[in-house]
């Protein structure tokens, strides 16, 4: 299950849907939301923990983040990470990503690894399962679909 809590709100770890009213920018929000090249801004990037901290298996995942979007099952949103790596499953979910700075490994359960840069996209279907690695900084806007 992908997790998300904000200082803000308060130590415990929030389920995706809890993520919709925080940092949404909701005040500009119309039919058009722009999302820049760059995502926003790090000022308008709140600490979160999307990571699980028994999840993590190296590393310390420092993250930064904010929700551009979230109507019922589909979440858009910039995130930040310092280097770590993790073991990550998406049961019920599909995530689309657009890196923006930074690289990030992600090994599949086969053992296959597929490594991303600036300006790659990738795709994490459903029943996802495998390693999550930040190799350096890494900056991302996704959109999470759950089932």
């Amino acid at each position: 299950m992908f997790r998300l809590a904000f200082e803000d709100l308060s130590a415990e770890v929030y389920p995706l849907s809890a993520r919709q009213n925080v940092n949404t920018h909701e005040e500009d929000m119309s039919n058009i939301i722009r999302i820049n090249r760059d995502g926003v801004s790090s000022e308008d990037l709140s600490a979160c923990s999307a990571v699980p901290a028994e999840a993590v298996i190296s590393g310390e995942a420092i993250e930064k983040g904010a929700v551009h979007f979230g109507s019922g099952k589909v979440t858009i949103g910039t995130w930040e990470c310092t280097p770590y790596a993790e073991i990550l499953a998406y049961p019920n979910m599909t995530e689309y990503t657009t890196v923006l700075s930074g690289r990030v490994a992600i090994t599949d359960k086969d053992g296959s690894v597929q490594e991303f840069g600036p300006g790659d996209n990738y795709v994490l279907t459903s029943g996802f399962e495998g390693r999550f690695e930040v190799l350096e900084t890494l900056r991302k806007i996704y959109v999470l679909i759950e089932d």
